[in-house]
C-alpha cells in the first residue's frame, strides 16, 4: 500500500557517521527522527544541532535504523520484539549481510525486516563527521529476509530514495561475496600496508618523510575505527580469506614480472585499461 514518507517517524540506533548522517538526510523529509546511543554526549550534541527531535521513543517508530557495528547487530536484533511496535520496519546499514538477515529472519512475524548497506563513508566514522549528502547518488543495498513484504519494500525503497541514494536488491550471500572483493579486501589492504610501514618507521624513522599521495590514498582506510573493522572482518571471514588466497596469487604473478619489462609492460597496460574503463562507467567517486 502506498505510505505518506513524509508523515513518518524514523528511529536510529547508532549515531555515528551512517546513522548520523542518515538523520540529517532525512530530518527535514519526515515527521520525526529520534535516536539512541551508547554515548550521551553524541545525544546532546544532535539534540542541539536539531539533528533529532529526542532521544529515545523508538517504541513510536514506524521504521527502526540500526547504524552500530555489524558485528554488535544480532544481539540487537534479538532485543527488539517487545520495545517495538508491530508493524514498524527494521532496517540495519551493515557493511555484511548473511549474519544480520539471519537475524532478522528469526523476528516475530509482527514485524517487518529488511537488509541494507549503503555503499558510501569516509575513513572518520563517528558523529562528528557526519554529513547530509553522504548518500547522494550512492547504491544503497537492500536484501530480502523472511520478515520483508511487499510494504516492507516499499518502505525500505521510499526511505533509500529519501536519502538520496539508488536502490539495489541482492541476495544476502551474494552482496557478503561481492563487497568483500569491492570493499573489505581493500580495507584489508590498508592495514596490512599501514602494518608494514610502522615496522619499517621503526628500523628508519624517514620513512613517513617520502611518504605522499601514492601512500595516503593506499592506507587512508586504515583511519576507520577498529570496531567497525573487526565486525567487517569477523562476519564476512570466509570470503576474505578466500580472497585474500586469490590476491597473493595476482601479486606473486606480478613478482614474477620484475626482471621481464616487456610482459611486465603489457600486463601493466591491461590492468590500467581495465581501470580507465571502470572510471569511465562508473565515475570516481569522493576520497577522504
Amino acid at each position: 500500500m502506498e505510505v505518506d514518507f513524509s508523515r513518518l517517524h524514523i528511529h536510529i540506533i547508532g549515531l555515528g557517521l551512517m546513522g548520523g548522517s542518515l538523520a540529517m538526510a532525512l530530518r527535514d523529509k519526515v515527521a520525526r527522527v529520534t535516536a539512541e546511543d551508547t554515548n550521551s554526549t553524541v545525544i546532546e550534541t544532535a539534540l542541539q544541532q536539531k539533528v533529532i527531535a529526542a532521544d529515545g521513543e523508538r517504541q513510536y517508530a514506524d521504521i527502526i535504523v540500526l547504524a552500530v557495528p555489524v558485528h554488535l547487530m544480532p544481539d540487537l536484533v534479538a532485543e527488539l520484539p517487545g520495545t517495538v511496535k508491530d508493524g514498524v520496519l527494521v532496517i540495519d546499514l551493515g557493511s555484511t549481510k548473511a549474519e544480520v538477515c539471519d537475524a532478522f529472519d528469526n523476528l516475530p512475524d509482527t514485524l517487518l525486516a529488511v537488509g541494507g548497506h549503503p555503499m558510501c563513508g569516509l575513513a572518520e566514522n563517528s558523529f562528528k563527521n557526519a554529513v547530509p549528502h553522504l548518500y547522494q547518488n550512492a547504491r544503497f543495498v537492500l536484501c530480502n529476509t523472511l520478515r520483508t513484504d511487499d510494504h516492507a519494500i516499499h518502505l525500505a525503497e521510499k526511505l533509500v530514495q529519501a536519502a538520496g541514494a539508488q536502490v539495489l536488491w541482492l541476495e544476502r550471500k551474494r552482496h557478503d561475496f561481492l563487497t568483500a572483493v569491492t570493499s573489505h579486501l581493500p580495507h584489508l589492504m590498508n592495514f596490512a600496508l599501514m602494518k608494514l610501514a610502522v615496522d619499517i618507521e621503526a628500523e628508519d624513522d624517514d620513512l613517513f618523510e617520502l611518504a605522499a599521495g601514492g601512500f595516503d590514498g593506499a592506507t587512508r582506510l586504515a583511519r576507520t575505527h577498529e570496531s567497525m573493522i573487526t565486525g567487517m572482518f569477523t562476519t564476512n571471514a570466509e570470503n576474505i580469506r578466500y580472497l585474500t588466497t586469490r590476491l597473493i596469487d595476482q601479486l606473486q604473478a606480478l613478482n614474477t614480472l620484475l626482471d621481464n619489462p616487456e610482459n611486465l609492460n603489457d600486463t601493466i597496460h591491461a590492468i590500467v585499461e581495465a581501470r580507465r574503463d571502470y572510471s569511465s562507467r562508473y565515475g570516481e567517486r569522493l576520497i577522504t
